[in-house]
């Protein structure tokens, strides 16, 4: 995940991002943390070995049907397979186009906001974007590019049916093409050597396309404040107002909602996740069950956003949930929207207690993380804990400054961590404090799924030789975002602005950290209610006879206890 700078009412915090809990506040499936990725990777359609030209074909179709985020996972396969294929490497950027809007155009905030800014007033957005790109972005950037990519998201634009309908509903087909043809000229004479310039240019863009089918002028100015954004990174992105309060809602760790996780389903939306204490616990829903109708409307056919979308309410208001459980039984249920705490520290608990091993699974870096593992930590201490096993699998990261708190309880010296940036204060080093309030030994657990925070965290505690770390090689997530809240409308920026290294002055950015010992395997968390399904790949967190990186680490801890003890 991200490790992150905000801005916001005069407050600045570096923190780590977890996008995975603004899902879960709105009501959505995470689908950017590398958990996810993981997740997606084990369902996506597979490209065909040797094949390379009926994998294109089967890719293709996916286009045909407009199933763009299934065609993206397909040419991202055949690409590991066919590094070489420069048309599978162009198509896969067009189907991330594709999706890309797609999502923005199911955000009710883009539609309801950001499409009906008047064009003055949406060119104000541009410029304030690009001013915070070339001041404070990690490493210098042209301008021409990023108006490039602009022209390159409208030509993909105007080729999607809803794109169309939303901002020139009546106009022919052959417009179309012929306002295409036009900006694409355009775009071929393009120089755009400063903001001025390139201001220009999107106004010559919006008055063609304005002229030729009517288009909304601030349709084609956010593509290119969009486009700005795609030619950086992957984690740079414009926030619409509804993801820049997702973002302030995972820094806090609590929301207004019904406190679940959910994803896609053909007959509505699926529960994967149920915050304990939430509004759905108390109601008795439990994970795997759907939920079909809200108040009185089918959700067959409708998109995750829109039918999540129904789900959000106001604080004390209630919504009416029809829902189907596993076995087949249907229920409705009145559920009143509250205030949701997200706990980072989901278990902690002795799992030998003969030999004194405590086990504490952190599932995030919030806000209320180190408080959350100081009083884990006390519980198992009374209860006669002498060597710790922290869990960071599946863990994709969190604040900044919890994860160097929370490694300064087990250090007393040393470098935790570096950030490297371009801007004024985006280069810093955080030390350990010469106190240690934990000295008991340790061992960290981690997956390809901890990331970020996550790795900052077991990257110092392996490097300072504080714990033994287990499991596989981390995700190698090591950049650093930070969010600005925009002055020219209720918007967001969050912008690459450094990378962070180890205490050795290792980049984490693709290498992660490689564990002492290397175990492979899947784990996951047992939700509420949840039934555990048989799958030979995959075990539960927190049980040793089913947890084979933790029986490990349990076993290790056996040693260390006993030869302390004689």
């Amino acid at each position: 995940m991200q490790v992150i700078n905000v801005t916001r009412a005069r407050t600045a915090l570096a923190i780590a991002l977890v996008l995975g809990l603004a899902a879960v506040a709105k009501g959505q499936a995470p689908d950017t943390s590398p958990a996810a990725e993981s997740t997606r990777k084990a369902i996506r359609p597979l490209a065909i070995p040797g094949d390379p030209e009926a994998t294109l074909r089967q890719a293709l179709e996916l286009e045909r049907k407009h199933e763009w985020a299934p065609a993206v996972r397909l040419y991202e396969d055949a690409l590991e397979l066919w590094p070489d294929r420069t048309d599978f490497a162009h198509r896969l950027r067009l189907c991330e186009t594709h999706l890309k809007i797609c999502r923005r155009y199911q955000d009710q905030s883009f539609r309801e906001v950001l499409l009906r800014l008047p064009r003055d007033r949406a060119l104000g957005v541009y410029d304030e974007l690009i001013e915070r790109i070339q001041h404070h972005y990690v490493d210098p950037v042209s301008l021409e590019p990023m108006v490039r990519r602009g022209y390159d998201n409208v030509e993909v634009a105007l080729r999607d049916t809803v794109f169309l309908q939303l901002n020139a509903a009546n106009a022919t087909p052959e417009a179309v093409q012929r306002l295409r043809k036009q900006l694409r000229e355009r775009r071929e004479r393009l120089v755009a050597g400063d903001l001025a310039a390139a201001r220009a240019e999107i106004v010559g863009a919006c008055e063609t396309a304005k002229a030729e089918i009517g288009l909304n002028p601030a349709a084609i100015v956010l593509e290119f404040v969009y486009g700005a954004c795609d030619v950086l990174d992957t984690y740079t992105m414009y926030l619409t107002p509804d993801k820049l309060d997702d973002m302030f809602a995972m820094i806090d760790g609590n929301f207004v909602g019904l406190g679940v996780e959910l994803k896609g389903d053909p007959k509505g939306l699926k529960i994967v996740g149920v915050i304990r204490g939430g509004p759905a616990s108390g109601a008795g829903l439990k994970v795997n069950d759907r939920i079909t109708v809200i108040d009185g409307k089918a959700l067959r056919g409708l998109s995750l956003d829109d039918a999540a979308n129904r789900l959000q309410g106001e604080e004390g208001s209630t919504v009416e949930v029809t829902i189907e459980s596993r076995d087949g039984k249907v229920a409705t249920k009145r559920i009143m929207r509250r205030h949701v705490e997200v706990e980072s520290v989901t278990m902690a608990k002795l799992v030998d207690p003969t030999n004194g091993v405590g086990y504490i699974q952190l599932s995030a870096f919030q806000k209320s993380s180190t408080d959350e593992l100081d009083k884990a930590i006390r519980l198992l201490e009374r209860e006669g804990m002498r060597f710790l096993v922290l869990d960071l699998r599946g863990n994709p990261g969190g604040l900044l400054n919890v994860a160097v708190e929370i490694a300064d309880r087990f250090v007393d010296r040393g470098i935790i961590v570096s950030t490297r940036g371009r801007a004024p204060g985006q280069t810093q080093v955080y030390r350990a404090r010469p106190d240690m309030p934990y000295t008991m030994p340790l061992a960290v657990l981690i997956d390809h799924d901890s990331a970020s925070a996550s790795e900052i965290l077991a990257g110092a505690l392996k490097d300072l030789h504080r714990a033994t770390i287990m499991g596989d090689r981390s995700y190698g997530k090591g950049s650093v975002q930070s969010i600005y809240e925009l002055r020219s409308i209720r918007a967001g920026l969050k912008l690459t602005t450094a990378q962070f290294y180890s205490p050795t002055s290792r980049p984490y950015s693709e290498q992660g950290v490689a564990p002492d010992v290397l175990v492979r395997g899947a784990a996951r968390p047992k939700g509420d209610g949840e039934t555990e399904e048989a799958d030979a790949d995959v075990f539960t967190f927190g049980d040793p006879a089913n947890d084979p990186v933790l029986a490990l680490a349990v076993e290790r801890a056996k040693r260390t206890t006993s030869t302390a003890a004689q």
